[in-house]
């Protein structure tokens, strides 16, 4: 019994000691700038008293202050706590006035301190209330699950397009929580599967959930949470997943009747690839399932596709624009059109076939086409 008392003690500490971690590590994501530059006068304040102390307190026995006596006696002098073990009585006049500016300076700092700590503890509670009153009153809405480097890019997009947004995260003081809140979005924090949660954040008034956090898994079971709440609203309000895994994405629109399930490894190879071969990839989209490339590329003297014609281009790759080297726009360019070299020609197709077509146009290759099998 003893034992288990001593374990379960031990288990409190441990969660007291990770809960105030949590509050400090919340504390300085939140703190802004003058908090910031008052602690870090504070400091600043105490190494130098400490290096004044060392060099001119002297003892009664006649010896110098160490470090931590240094440092002890500037708390309690900045603290006016005086105990009477150590006094600027006996010292000289310059040290004297010296502990004046550091009472009095140092007292001032300790307030603005407690001051900005009292203010930004209220602040988050009024903005937390705040907030969930305005999420509740929200209708229209985009639900974006998750605040990572590809949610927070979307979010950001959402408020350029005009549009709502709510986020749920877990964690409370995460690193793009800043960004979000410079952009007015009110922040959920908490479990997404958790059904209060999505309540807490208004699913019943939003038009489209995004689901875009780093863990496939935790996105498929949120997405069924999503659904399962939506009810009757599922086949009207899109729900997109981000899925990293390019076969589980498929298996989740099969398995579960998601529309909307987007592998980012799929999106990403095409840009990896085009850029490796020399492509400026301008922009990757789906059609249903089938991911398209956009891209540009100049036309190199003696490549592939200098003097060829378009007919002769695969039908899934297709030229939609070409600027001339001599000057102009073809757009689009007739069927007979042929490149030249410099020409800057600009595709859309199946990122396969995108990449045969500048395949093709390295030096030496033969000027033929690229229909492929």
């Amino acid at each position: 019994a003893r034992m288990a008392g001593a374990a379960r003690a031990a288990e409190r500490d441990d969660e007291g000691r990770a809960g105030l971690w949590a509050l400090l590590r919340s504390l300085a994501a939140e703190a802004d700038r003058p908090l910031r530059v008052v602690i870090g006068l504070q400091f600043l304040v105490l190494a130098i008293s400490v290096v004044v102390l060392q060099a001119g307190y002297v003892k009664s026995d006649g010896s110098r202050m160490s470090i931590v006596d240094a440092l002890y006696f500037t708390v309690e002098t900045i603290a006016t706590v005086g105990y009477g073990d150590f006094s600027f009585a006996d010292q000289e006049t310059w040290l004297r006035i010296y502990a004046i500016g550091l009472m009095g300076g140092g007292a001032v700092l300790t307030a603005i301190v407690f001051a900005l700590v009292t203010q930004l503890l209220v602040s988050r509670r009024i903005e937390g209330a705040f907030g969930e009153r305005r999420v509740g009153a929200m209708r229209g809405h985009v639900v974006v699950v998750g605040l990572g480097t590809v949610a927070i890019e979307v979010v950001e997009e959402l408020v350029t397009a005009g549009r709502r947004v709510v986020v749920i995260d877990r964690e409370e003081a995460g690193r793009h929580h800043p960004r979000a809140n410079a952009l007015g979005v009110p922040i959920v924090i908490g479990d997404a599967t958790d059904t209060a949660v999505l309540d807490a954040a208004n699913l019943a008034g939003a038009v489209a959930v995004a689901v875009l956090t780093s863990d496939d898994f935790v996105n498929v079971e949120t997405g069924l949470v999503v659904r399962e709440r939506l009810a009757e609203r599922w086949s009207s309000v899109p729900v997109v997943l981000r899925v990293f895994d390019r076969e589980l994405a498929g298996g989740v629109e099969d398995g579960f009747g998601f529309q909307n399930v987007r592998s980012t490894a799929s999106v990403a190879a095409p840009w990896f690839v085009g850029a490796a071969l020399g492509l400026d990839v301008l922009g990757t989209f789906y059609v249903d399932r089938t991911p398209f490339l956009v891209g540009k590329l100049a036309v190199a003297a003696g490549g592939g596709l200098d003097g060829l014609a378009m007919r002769e281009l695969s039908e899934r790759a297709r030229v939609v624009a070409l600027h001339r080297a001599e000057g102009g726009v073809e757009h689009p360019p007739r069927r007979d059109t042929t490149f030249a070299a410099g020409d800057e020609a600009y595709l859309v197709g199946l990122p396969d076939e995108v990449v045969q077509v500048l395949r093709r146009d390295a030096p030496g290759q033969p000027a033929v086409g690229v229909e492929m099998p």
